[in-house]
């Protein structure tokens, strides 16, 4: 029969190895995440997008309804200022002097959530600012961990039968809620995947990806 101190210490043991487990996966995710602000393609997407005007672009020629703008994603300003308005999720690069669409990248997205350490947290979708979906991955990762320490203690403190060695309940319910715990995040994780790869979600403005 396992003494009381040693059920305690199993079970201080496998929550503090639930808790380092968090600890570098978020260490990780934030790692990666100042590594991309260095990454060439980050580099490359920010400063393109730095180019773009999202609001008005002057017109080619003429002014109010006499104005040609330069692009097909914009339309005259019906007043006699020489300005065009860009349609909803398009831009005006100044560089190449056509229209961009101004929706969230693809490609940050993508590599953020087909990246295990960080595709987890549903980084991908933190980087397309939907914060919403981000919110429930945070939720996925780190709510089961409040979980699995309110069933060990019910289990400790006498809900599981008398005549049951308490450590092996609680370590029952560790393995039944982290297996499930698994899977969720396994879950989570590829559908990220699949529906940043499909352009199936939105960015918080209404565009999609590009």
């Amino acid at each position: 029969m396992i003494s009381n101190r040693n059920m305690k210490t199993t079970s201080l043991r496998h929550t503090f190895t639930i808790g380092a487990l968090l600890v570098i996966l978020a260490i990780s995710g934030a790692t990666s995440h100042s590594t991309n602000k260095t990454n060439p393609v980050f580099r490359t997407v920010r400063s393109l997008s730095e180019n773009v005007q999202t609001d008005t672009v002057p017109c080619k020629s003429g002014a109010g309804t006499a104005c040609k703008c330069p692009g097909s994603c914009m339309t005259p300003v019906n007043t006699n200022a020489s300005v065009c308005k860009l349609n909803k999720c398009y831009g005006w690069d100044q560089n190449l002097a056509k229209c961009a669409e101004t929706g969230p990248k693809f490609t940050p997205a993508i590599v953020l959530q087909a990246i295990p350490f960080t595709g987890v947290f549903g980084s991908g979708f933190g980087n397309m600012q939907r914060w919403d979906i981000f919110g429930i991955y945070m939720a996925v990762a780190f709510g089961p961990v409040a979980l699995l320490i309110i069933a060990c203690c019910f289990a400790m403190a006498g809900c599981c039968d008398q005549n049951e060695n308490r450590a092996d309940c609680c370590k029952c319910i560790y393995s039944c809620i982290g297996c499930l715990w698994g899977i969720a995040i396994l879950v989570m994780w590829i559908w990220g995947i699949v529906v940043i790869a499909n352009k199936e979600v939105m960015g918080p403005n209404g565009c999609s990806l590009n």
